[in-house]
């Protein structure tokens, strides 16, 4: 694969995701001027910044793609350790596409929303956008919702819609 087309797939991966070049400079720890020489195919893009883009969207250069499959089931897991209680993928599910949360598993959504990694929660918003049909966008816009509503110290939820 030549780098416009690893640029191709990588702009592609990261609109199927629901976010900005911002956002995925953030995940990465770089500059959204890096993300686009990235995108566009710029040999100024070095190899290391190229895997730090790469990463938070299940892509590698020579391997596959990491599969978004199961993803949400990983999530509820991750989010149910330090509980009694598993958080059920239903209600998972629910609040990607609602923004909403029944009281009993907001503490398992507040470990969520501030431990889960960027990648993980790329893949499971991915697989709820496409199994509900629904634009990943509108997912993000949900977990910025519910981001606020717990008040998470995470950084990846403070800047804008």
């Amino acid at each position: 694969m030549d780098l416009t087309e690893l640029g191709a797939t990588i702009r592609r991966t990261r609109i199927d995701s629901g976010i900005s070049q911002l956002d995925l400079a953030g995940m990465s720890h770089l500059s959204r001027v890096t993300v686009n020489y990235a995108e566009r195919g710029r040999v100024a893009v070095g190899a290391d910044a190229l895997l730090r883009i790469l990463q938070p969207l299940g892509l590698s250069i020579g391997g596959p793609q990491i599969p978004n499959q199961n993803a949400v089931g990983l999530l509820a897991k991750s989010a149910s350790v330090s509980f009694r209680s598993e958080l059920p993928v239903t209600q998972l599910e629910r609040a990607f596409v609602t923004g909403r949360v029944d009281d009993q598993w907001l503490p398992h959504f507040s470990t969520l929303i501030d431990e889960a990694t960027d990648a993980m929660l790329l893949r499971g918003v991915r697989e709820v956008a496409d199994r509900f049909e629904i634009p990943a966008t509108t997912i993000w816009r949900n977990l910025k919702r519910l981001a606020a509503t717990i008040v998470s110290p995470n950084p990846r939820w403070r800047h804008g819609d």
